[in-house]
């Protein structure tokens, strides 16, 4: 008999084989794709390389930030800290209007250098994707370390100091084994996301030379209606993502409490004054590179009561309906398959592959394929309206498995044998053993998913128009049309949503810890 996680994860990836199947069988000439080889070498080797650059940029910086804020305690540091998370949660499409603001050619750097006179350099090609993915980035490293760092016990600190250990030593016996843990899987996360990053590439790009996959995919399908090449380049892309996420799976590292007694004993480095001043620029240096772009937005302000238009409350609530949903949905799959961890399995199984499968597979292809299949049961704007979210859910699925999997896998080892032995199965094992353990990271999962659909502008690029608005797309469309003031406004609206969202969900998550 199929348990749930099994049958959600056949029904998730037989949904994404017909999507992919749908498109193949839409496009007509399949020899035209010989001719993708040397086009599909550079493609692949431009996008490897940014990717690439962008990981070890942003996992050097994080990694300084995350050792700065772990050594030291300041008025202010919690506000760093939310800032952190908000940059961690803004929605892509505010961090391209935070970059162009601030680094643009009539942004805050570039009025500066014509008042010097020089001319501002140009912010679209590779170094504006480098710039927005290190910004997007950082903040995600540096959470990670900092609750990988969390989780050590104290004592080792507490033996430290009464070792009389250097700063050298300090880092070598105490962060190192940390970082070297953790930095595999971080690293190819980060790899992952900018490998595959579409909005990023498509706004700041500059033109096909920095093309990745995904905006080849979307190129294909949205300009040239060429199912056949979309599908090749999405089968292409999978293999490679599913590769890469295979490696994730085995190089995340189990995320488990050790037992502590003292989870704040103070390191004996932070009375090192040179490493005190190294510190201190570190925090200055990433304050001003992550929270700049972020202020920029204020400037919207002055033109919020330009949104009090009918067109802007309709794609309001069409994003909130969009998002919830989306949020909903992810995290019903995400716990769906993550129940597979009752029966305790030790290694990988397919419901890792069926979350997996996702960070691999083009949103693009995926909704295309989905609307092929679909497209004579109701109009585009309604399809539009019942794929996105349920692509939005998918796309978001592999970061809520992350987030719910090891509390119920930690809670299958301590508890499982005796809620076997007392009986206690299905809904009533659900209530009383596991929601405790859910509750705060399912709130997490759920804001998370929340956030990531209302700051979409992937797949609600393809279905995006009169009929079907969300607050990305007209924010896209304001910045194309230079409607700065405008476009700053809805940019503070998505970055207020979201921090809102990432503010109740820590109340919630520390209430309920």
């Amino acid at each position: 008999m199929f348990r749930p996680a099994t049958l959600t994860a056949l029904a998730i990836l037989a949904l994404a084989g017909a999507s992919l199947a749908g498109l193949a069988r839409a496009g007509g000439d399949l020899a035209a794709l010989s001719s993708l080889g040397p086009y599909l070498a550079r493609l692949v080797a431009g996008a490897a390389a940014q990717a690439g650059l962008s990981m070890l940029l942003s996992l050097l910086l994080g990694t300084a930030v995350a050792l700065a804020l772990l050594r030291r305690r300041f008025p202010g540091r919690d506000l760093l800290l939310a800032v952190l998370t908000a940059a961690a949660v803004a929605p892509t499409i505010v961090i391209i209007f935070g970059v162009i603001a601030i680094y643009g050619r009539s942004g805050l750097l570039g009025s500066l250098a014509r008042v010097a006179g020089t001319e501002p350099p140009a912010i679209y090609g590779l170094q504006g994707i480098l710039i927005a993915h290190v910004l997007m980035n950082t903040p995600l490293v540096t959470r990670a370390l900092l609750q990988a760092f969390g989780r050590e016990p104290g004592e080792r600190r507490r033996l430290a100091s009464a070792l009389g250990f250097s700063a050298t030593d300090c880092f070598r016996h105490l962060d190192w084994p940390v970082i070297r843990r953790e930095a595999p899987a971080l690293a190819t996360f980060v790899f992952l996301l900018c490998f595959t990053s579409f909005a990023v590439v498509l706004s700041l790009g500059g033109g096909p030379a920095n093309a990745t996959l995904e905006v080849a995919i979307y190129e294909a399908v949205r300009f040239e209606a060429d199912f056949a090449r979309a599908a090749a380049l999405s089968g292409i892309q999978l293999v490679l993502c599913l590769g890469l996420a295979t490696a994730l799976a085995v190089l995340t590292p189990a995320a488990r409490d050790e037992a502590s007694a003292e989870r704040h004993a103070p390191r004996p480095d932070i009375f090192v004054p040179r490493l005190r001043r190294f510190d201190c620029l570190i925090l200055i240096l990433a304050t001003a590179w992550i929270a700049t772009p972020l202020l920029s937005i204020a400037s919207g302000v002055t033109a919020l009561p330009t949104l009090a238009t009918a067109e802007f409350a309709w794609a309001a609530a069409t994003s909130a309906a969009i998002a919830l949903g989306a949020g909903l949905l992810a995290c019903l799959f995400a716990v769906l398959l993550s129940s597979a961890a009752r029966g305790r399995r030790p290694r990988p199984g397919l419901p890792d592959l069926a979350a997996f499968t996702m960070l691999g597979l083009p949103p693009f292809a995926f909704v295309a394929g989905l609307y092929v299949l679909t497209r004579n049961l109701a109009d585009p704007a309604t399809l539009g309206l019942l794929l996105v979210p349920l692509v939005n859910a998918l796309m978001a699925l592999p970061y809520a498995y992350r987030l719910l999997a090891p509390p119920l896998a930690t809670s299958a080892e301590r508890h499982g044998k005796l809620a076997e032995s007392l009986g206690i199965a299905g809904w009533a094992r659900l209530r009383l053993v596991e929601w405790p353990a859910l509750r705060a990271p399912l709130a997490a999962a759920f804001a998370f998913a929340t956030a990531l659909s209302l700051g979409d502008f992937g797949v609600i690029a393809l279905f995006g128009g009169g009929e079907l608005t969300t607050l990305p797309y007209l924010l896209a469309n304001r910045l194309g049309a230079y409607r700065m003031d405008e476009a700053g406004a809805l940019a503070l609206v998505l970055v207020l949503s979201a921090g809102c969202l990432a503010y109740l969900t820590e109340r919630w998550s520390a209430r309920h810890a």
